[in-house]
């Protein structure tokens, strides 16, 4: 009766591995053919420019009431004393800098400032997926290199992770995202620099899992119960080791 039971559960095992197989295989090549996506290419970086939720401390060199912290605003204006609202979102630092000078010579004569970005809000990127420390990580300059973002995160998990297979997806307003397949073991772990593309602020790079491990993942959710229930065995994979 219990080998009976092994030959039953080994054989729905299989059909749902060539399932999953199968399913998987023309869900790759559907969607090869229905998307044509733009390279994501390797750009020369950029100052990191002032955006929404952005902290700045302005220094002004012998005038502590125009020197502070700052937010800026969802517009890209802060609220400076004296002045009133300034817009600075869209400009580097250097250029913000300058712009505050121009209001501030109506007060002081060829005035001193300084501009420190205290934290960096307005963009981000995404990892997600099979790495250690899924999320969102801001941004210090226009761009982050794949490379900074999957350290960041902690590196993909290992034996779950799929390398070869990950992806950028780069949203795009009023049209399908662009997206751009990356080969992350050639990256990481054989120093190719050629596809350590730059990610935008708002870009997805997502890890994928091993077909192997979501094979596993969905027979421990199916037959774990059964296994626990009926035969005495706490996992899928306890039978396995027996069996072996």
């Amino acid at each position: 009766m219990k080998k009976g039971y092994k030959v039953l559960l080994y054989s729905l095992c299989w059909l749902l591995l060539l399932g999953t197989m199968f399913l998987s295989t023309v869900s790759f090549a559907a969607s090869k053919h229905k998307l044509n996506p733009d390279r994501i290419k390797k750009e020369q970086y950029g100052e990191y420019t002032l955006g929404k939720d952005d902290l700045i401390e302005i220094s002004v060199r012998r005038h502590l009431e125009f020197s502070g912290r700052f937010v800026v605003e969802p517009d890209g204006k802060i609220q400076y004393p004296f002045v009133g609202d300034i817009q600075l979102g869209g400009l580097n630092k250097t250029e913000a800098i300058e712009k505050i000078k121009k209001f501030l010579v109506e007060y002081i004569e060829s005035p001193e400032v300084d501009i420190i970005i205290a934290e960096y809000n307005s963009k981000v990127v995404y990892v997600v997926g099979q790495v250690a420390r899924p999320g969102k990580y801001r941004m210090h300059a226009e761009f982050m290199p794949v490379r900074e973002a999957i350290i960041a995160a902690g590196l993909p998990r290992e034996n779950i992770a799929s390398l070869r297979r990950a992806v950028i997806i780069r949203p795009v307003a009023n049209t399908r995202p662009v997206v751009k397949k990356i080969n992350l073991l050639r990256l990481i772990y054989k120093g190719d620099l050629k596809i350590n593309y730059d990610l935008k602020s708002g870009d997805i790079l997502y890890v994928p899992s091993t077909l192997l491990y979501k094979v596993n993942t969905v027979l421990e959710q199916v037959f774990s119960p059964l296994l626990r229930g009926a035969s005495g065995y706490s996992t899928y994979d306890d039978l396995v080791e027996e069996d072996n």
